[in-house]
């Protein structure tokens, strides 16, 4: 049996509330409201994604906005700072470009925010280093991210939200730290999936997904005798929308429906992509 993530209520005037003398359920005054926000813990779902660039209501927007309705605290984007493998590192456009792209992309959506975490964990990795071949050696990964939040931040949940082949590859151990991963966010994940385009290749991905699932819910009961939050979601807005495809063309009509309009003038300004092969 496979559980949604439990919803948590956040902090309710009525929880806060003072009786005429000045006490709140927790206690007299001040150190009644201390105590009382002492055991609040607040719900927040961690999006990574390379965002090169972030694509709109078909792609990045659709599964953002699909997390808020889920009711967190709070959404937080974390931008890939260098990718984990080195085929793949300079071939991206700019950290804060990128970073600025996905501020662009969700300005207007409540409860969502951006975090340069994943850049911060490199560079006190690389605190001492002179020598830029051992800077190049450096990894940050999804658990080096998680030790650094979850000790920066103990009073929150954190939940990690990935796409479906994303998630079977971490389920299949081919991360690094899975296992740990997997008990930083008390094995709390949304895995989120695109629309396919023949209903057999939807069939096998929800069922070798769901197989994963409950192989990592098994694991969880019998380590720490409770149940996992692992949720499969459909999200109804997305499409074949890729950032790949963005990269090829300069195309606007066919950017318009990638792009947000701000994401696409911020491109077209700073000429990323083919814009920037443009003579």
């Amino acid at each position: 049996h496979i559980q949604r993530p439990a919803a948590s209520k956040r902090p309710t005037q009525s929880l806060l509330a003072t009786s005429p003398q000045g006490r709140t359920r927790y206690g007299d005054g001040i150190v009644g409201l201390l105590r009382c926000c002492s055991i609040m813990r607040r719900r927040v779902c961690l999006f990574g994604t390379s965002a090169d660039p972030p694509t709109g209501d078909g792609g990045h927007l659709g599964i953002v906005r699909h997390l808020v309705s889920l009711n967190f605290d709070e959404v937080r984007v974390l931008p890939v700072y260098r990718h984990m493998f080195g085929s793949k590192r300079g071939r991206q456009a700019p950290f804060q470009d990128r970073v600025a792209m996905c501020k662009l992309l969700v300005k207007d959506t409540a409860h969502v925010t951006v975090s340069e975490i994943e850049r911060r964990c490199f560079e006190e990795k690389a605190t001492g280093l002179m020598d830029d071949h051992q800077k190049s050696s450096i990894r940050v990964g999804t658990a080096d991210i998680l030790d650094k939040l979850t000790a920066e931040e103990p009073n929150v949940d954190f939940t990690w939200a990935l796409g479906a082949d994303t998630f079977i590859d971490l389920a299949s151990g081919k991360w690094r730290r899975t296992e740990d991963i997997f008990r930083m966010v008390g094995y709390r994940m949304i895995v989120f999936r695109r629309k396919e385009g023949e209903q057999q290749e939807k069939d096998t991905q929800s069922s070798a997904t769901q197989d994963l699932i409950k192989e990592s819910v098994a694991k969880l009961q019998l380590v720490d005798e409770a149940e996992s939050s692992i949720q499969v979601v459909n999200v109804d807005a997305l499409t074949s929308a890729s950032s790949s495809a963005v990269r090829r063309t300069t195309n606007e009509s066919d950017l318009k429906v990638l792009l947000t309009r701000d994401v696409l003038e911020y491109v077209k300004q700073h000429a990323l992509y083919s814009f920037g092969d443009e003579s």
